[in-house]
């Protein structure tokens, strides 16, 4: 089964969605959701965010932090990538972790939503109900 395959399964629920494919950064607001300007924000992280990561690591180099690997970032482009093209709604923020490792998060009312790309390729789900952990998966 396909990383969003499994992910469809977890988010499913989540406040009350309506039952299509969810991914852990794919909450359904309000259950409309403009697939075009969806997939045009996907497309503005991987363009704008990642792969400029990937062109210029020394811009997320800082004291006592290890910046993504071109891999990492890389893997993250290939996720962001599976997501949009599955039309799951983009995250409200992408972020360098100080592991080497990249962060997607997207929020919704009192719940936030996880999904951790860790520097060695393993990817971590979690959802959060106000501050309290819900679930937890790691693929």
């Amino acid at each position: 089964m396909s990383l969003t395959k499994e992910w469809s399964t977890v988010s499913k629920s989540l406040l009350d969605a309506a039952p299509t494919n969810e991914v852990a950064i794919g909450l359904k607001t309000g259950g409309n959701v403009d697939e075009r300007a969806s997939r045009e924000h996907w497309q503005v992280i991987i363009d704008r965010k990642l792969i400029e990561w990937g062109r210029d690591l020394e811009s997320l180099a800082d004291e006592g932090v290890e910046p993504p690997t071109k891999e990492t970032i890389q893997k993250a482009i290939h996720l962001a990538e599976a997501f949009r093209d599955e039309g799951f709604p983009p995250p409200d923020s992408v972020v360098a972790d100080p592991n080497g490792g990249i962060v997607f998060e997207r929020r919704e009312r009192n719940v936030a939503e996880v999904c951790h790309l860790w520097d060695d390729g393993t990817v971590e789900y979690q959802r959060f109900q106000d501050t309290q952990l819900v679930d937890r998966r790691t693929f």
